[in-house]
């Protein structure tokens, strides 16, 4: 009986213990499929094919030309080269059947210029009837959107949203940083300096479209109230309840059947890298919102060596520099200044430096003499007989010289009156007599 009690009291603990695993199953099944969407959404099109909501742009179904690239999952439409054009459409045409047609479109850019003076030109969000036509667009001032033939031609059926960080005399701006809607032409049909309404104090704040940081796009075009709206903000800010550019306009005019959507940018002798970071679109409805924690970073700028360099270089400098004068000073330090009568007879005296080389620093064993005879030896000072013999001239002077040759200091005699003098610290008869009396005297 106690067994039997035992086995049904395990029964239900068992299955309590399957129960959790299973849940904990179903859970973890739950989150791989949450992280799968996720991961979708950016490639996910309504069933309409009208709708889209793209970040990694490496799965985004684009036509890019020119310089645009989306190799990093980034859309960058421009890079450093000069006088260039980039465009990226999307590559399905949008089919517009009703004149009352709407659409709604929402993405995050962001331009880097190369100076910080000049932000360069700008770039556009760009409505075209074909996909080819806009690698015609002209760089500069034309956005890469027309040229010089084709601008203010109703037949170009373009509508353009330009973000312009240039003054241009073409298009008629004297601002740098406006934003503007351009129809058929690159000279707007109305523009304003960038700016977005800030809701918390209830006014507008000035915006940098080059700032290299992330801006927030809102476009909407009402068919039923032909109202086209233009808003934007920081990346961080909500949509503002006011628009930056509100323009009365029937697009049915403008549009034909079938149009593509998409960007364009161009550079001039100033460059400016221009990027979309995610982009939503969709027609006949309000576009999907955009999730900021999915919108991809600028990447990170190539690391700055210049200050390096410029340091490295300047302590080289430096160093060369007092290099150079310690060289001069020890030079002029250990310099000799001979006079003119000792010219003539230069072999016979040696430089301060070139004995201190010789003796390696006067060192006592390497040490060639002291005074005029060297050190004094009384067991060797001539008598006076000798000096008597020496002055009548009965004795020939001795020849007195050091051997200096293991010092590497060569002796070459001169000779001249029947005296012998040798090169380095030999003795003439002169300083011979004079230090030999001097001697003497000292000594006795």
């Amino acid at each position: 009986m106690s067994c039997n009690r035992a086995s049904e009291e395990e029964q239900p603990r068992s299955m309590k213990a399957i129960e959790k695993r299973l849940q904990g199953a179903i859970i973890q099944l739950l989150r791989l499929w949450m992280l799968a969407s996720v991961q979708m959404i950016s490639i996910v099109l309504a069933q309409d094919g009208n709708q889209f909501v793209y970040y990694d742009f490496r799965k985004a179904d684009l036509y890019v030309d020119g310089m645009a690239t989306t190799k990093d999952g980034r859309l960058k439409l421009t890079n450093s080269s000069k006088r260039a054009t980039g465009h990226a459409l999307y590559n399905k045409p949008i089919t517009f059947v009703d004149s009352s047609f709407s659409f709604s479109t929402e993405f995050v850019f962001a331009i880097v210029p190369e100076e910080r003076t000049s932000y360069g030109q700008g770039m556009a969000f760009v409505v075209s009837p074909s996909i080819n036509d806009l690698r015609y667009g002209a760089a500069t001032s034309y956005l890469g959107i027309f040229n010089r033939t084709n601008d203010n031609k109703t037949e170009n059926h373009i509508l353009a949203i330009e973000f312009d960080t240039n003054a241009s005399s073409e298009a008629l701006e004297d601002s740098d940083n406006h934003v503007g809607i351009d129809i058929n032409s690159i000279v707007s049909v109305e523009s304003k300096d960038a700016s977005y309404f800030d809701d918390t104090v209830g006014l507008n704040k000035s915006l940098v479209l080059a700032s290299k940081e992330r801006i927030h796009i809102w476009i909407e075009y009402d068919g039923d109230q032909r109202l086209l709206n233009v808003t934007l903000a920081p990346l961080e800010i909500p949509k503002p309840s006011l628009p930056l550019l509100s323009r009365s306009v029937n697009l049915s005019q403008v549009f034909k059947e079938q149009m593509f959507f998409g960007f364009s940018g161009s550079t001039g002798t100033i460059r400016s890298h221009q990027y979309i970071l995610g982009w939503s679109l969709a027609v006949g409805g309000k576009a999907r919102s955009l999730d900021i924690s999915q919108v991809l970073d600028l990447p990170q700028p190539p690391p700055n060596h210049l200050p390096l360099i410029l340091a490295v270089a300047a302590v080289v400098t430096f160093l060369i520099i007092a290099g150079g004068i310690a060289y001069l000073y020890q030079r002029n330090r250990y310099a000799e200044v001979f006079e003119q009568w000792e010219l003539k007879y230069s072999p016979q005296r040696f430089s301060f430096r070139t004995l201190y080389k010789a003796t390696k620093g006067f060192k006592e064993n390497r040490v060639l003499g002291a005074g005029g005879f060297g050190k004094n030896d009384p067991h060797k000072r001539p008598t006076m007989k000798d000096i008597t013999e020496y002055l009548e001239q009965k004795k020939r002077l001795p020849y007195i010289a050091f051997d200096t040759a293991e010092f590497g200091i060569p002796i070459v005699p001169i000779i001249s009156d029947e005296t012998v003098i040798a090169q380095g610290p030999a003795l003439s008869f002169a300083s011979f007599l004079y230090d030999t009396i001097t001697v003497l005297f000292r000594g006795r």
